[in-house]
């Protein structure tokens, strides 16, 4: 062979190897070498989807979060639901302020000297739980109920007692509206000298004179029934605890 013709066939194939290592070369060859589509078998799980967050005109945004049991409802929601406060109407103003009476909150039965073995029954009004709605011109309708406590004593007679109490209502600092009492039936079973209770749900109606009347105009009392000694010894501020007179 001429050494003319060996010459150009070494610089044919040095330019076609520098040609082919460009971009835009060897193309055709890298597509013919190109994966076969992916079957389903082989494609990667879709993500999970996140939470989606819907942004409204004038409203916060709000997260779509899994759906979840509703809350357990409350004793007062359960109060607000059967007065109808979730109507969506606010009431037009507060609601009456509603109040044990300190002196009638408690009571101790003595058979005999102020000395703890000479107690019968005891109870005690520990708080008050209450609602109330009106709308427009409507009465004020409260929704209450006494969570209270009841002891027996070493002169206690029998297992069981009636209880009476008192709810009052009064233009507030001016006069008593009306005056209802109510009675408690207990049972302080054998072996046990105190039992925690609630009453019967109470619902009071106040009437307005017209819409522009307020529940802050009025107040609620409540109270056990006593007798002038009982009614003394409260105000004295006297007490009897469990353990007193035990020998020490």
């Amino acid at each position: 062979m001429r050494p003319q013709t060996i010459a150009l066939l070494i610089t044919s194939v040095f330019v076609f190897t520098a040609c082919s290592s460009l971009p835009f070369m060897g193309s055709r060859e890298r597509a013919a070498k190109a994966k076969p589509p992916m079957s389903e078998a082989d494609a990667p799980s879709a993500p999970t989807p996140s939470p989606k967050v819907e942004a409204k005109a004038g409203d916060a945004e709000v997260l779509e979060a899994p759906a979840t049991p509703p809350p357990k409802p409350s004793f007062l929601s359960g109060l607000a639901k059967r007065l109808g406060s979730d109507s969506g109407k606010a009431n037009v103003g507060p609601c009456p302020a509603v109040r044990v009476l300190y002196d009638a909150q408690r009571f101790v039965e003595l058979d005999g000297a102020e000395r703890f073995e000479n107690v019968g029954y005891t109870g005690e009004i520990l708080n008050v739980r209450s609602v109330c709605r009106y709308v427009g011109s409507d009465p004020i309708t409260i929704f209450m109920q006494l969570n209270m406590a009841f002891g027996k004593g070493p002169k206690a007679v029998g297992s069981s007692k009636v209880v009476n109490y008192w709810v009052s209502v009064t233009r507030k600092d001016i006069a008593v509206i009306s005056r209802q009492t109510y009675k408690q039936n207990i049972v302080i079973p054998s072996g046990s000298d105190r039992i925690f209770t609630q009453s019967l749900p109470i619902v009071i109606k106040i009437p307005r004179a017209n819409k522009d009347i307020a529940g802050a105009n009025f107040e609620v009392l409540v109270g056990f029934e006593l007798t002038p000694n009982q009614l003394e010894f409260n105000r004295n501020g006297k007490r009897f605890r469990v353990d007193a007179g035990v020998p020490r």
